[in-house]
């Protein structure tokens, strides 16, 4: 299949139907993270004090003064997520949606973390994910609707259902998209350090 083909294959109704679904897991994802923040607001709290000290301060530390440093960590963490859920995904096809609604649900009930304790308001934490959140969750999506559709045709030829071309082959189709993936994560880390903070300020 040649380039251009397989670019316009990977852009078709059912590609579009599967980011589309992914897309709905994460908004519903959003939901119940809230909620549960809602509904138990202790131990959402220490599993978000968790994480903040474990994984968010030693990084801001060590990139106070280094927003390179900081763009960098925030492009090769978002690689390095998209990569392994599009891997596994290929074998586990539904992984990815567990990945996409899990994204949404820490989004969710970090919202109300941050609410709780006044550090904003729900309104300017979803405001301030837009700049950045736009690209960012384009290109998670789009891995994850090609690791669904990659891992579902595998799938199809491991029972016999269907013939495939195997696990390789099948994940040729998707190579043409992969650079744009790259590009919007890499997009995403440059406006989450450089621009989002000046456009909506918010305490460290």
């Amino acid at each position: 299949m040649e380039a251009k083909e397989r670019f316009c294959f990977c852009w078709s109704q059912g590609f579009r139907m599967t980011f589309a679904l992914l897309f709905f897991f994460f908004l519903l994802g959003i939901a119940f993270g809230y909620g549960a923040w809602q509904e138990n607001r202790s131990q959402v709290a220490e599993l978000m004090e968790m994480i903040v000290k474990n994984l968010v301060e030693p990084v801001i530390r060590a990139g106070r003064t280094n927003r390179l440093f900081l763009t960098g960590w925030v492009f090769i963490n978002n690689l390095q997520a998209g990569a392994v859920m599009f891997f596994l995904g290929g074998i586990f096809p539904f992984f990815p949606a567990f990945i996409v609604s899990g994204n949404g649900m820490i989004i969710g009930m970090t919202a109300g973390y941050f609410e709780f304790h006044e550090f904003m308001t729900r309104n300017h934490f979803f405001l301030g994910l837009l700049p950045h959140g736009l690209f960012e969750v384009a290109g998670l999506l789009l891995a994850a609707a090609m690791a669904m559709i990659w891992g579902g045709r595998n799938w199809l030829g491991w029972l016999r259902i269907r013939d495939s071309r195997g696990f390789f082959a099948n994940m040729k189709d998707f190579v043409s998209l992969m650079p744009l993936v790259v590009f919007l994560f890499l997009l995403a880390a440059i406006i989450e350090i450089f621009i989002t903070p000046v456009l909506f300020p918010y305490p460290m």
